[in-house]
């Protein structure tokens, strides 16, 4: 089952991670969760950053810069 988990979290969009993201912030804000729950959703909250980072550094490396003056792309560094 925590395999199944894995590849639904490999497969998450951008969007979807960081509102599962946000969600899980909105949880632990409100101090209505037991330790147990909080330590929970903050662990779930590090695997949705973590697949919000990958993603990012994906496309960090996709993206270039075009160079008018030039005609040319070359890659953007961050």
């Amino acid at each position: 089952m925590a395999e199944n988990k894995s590849m639904d979290l490999e497969s998450m969009k951008f969007e979807d991670a960081l509102k599962a993201l946000s969600d899980c912030a909105e949880k632990l804000k409100s101090g209505k969760l037991s330790l147990d729950e909080s330590i929970d959703v903050y662990n779930k909250s590090i695997m949705y950053y973590n697949r919000c980072k990958a993603i990012l550094d994906g496309v960090q490396q996709k993206i270039e810069l075009y160079r008018p003056e030039t005609g040319r792309t070359e890659d953007f560094d961050l």
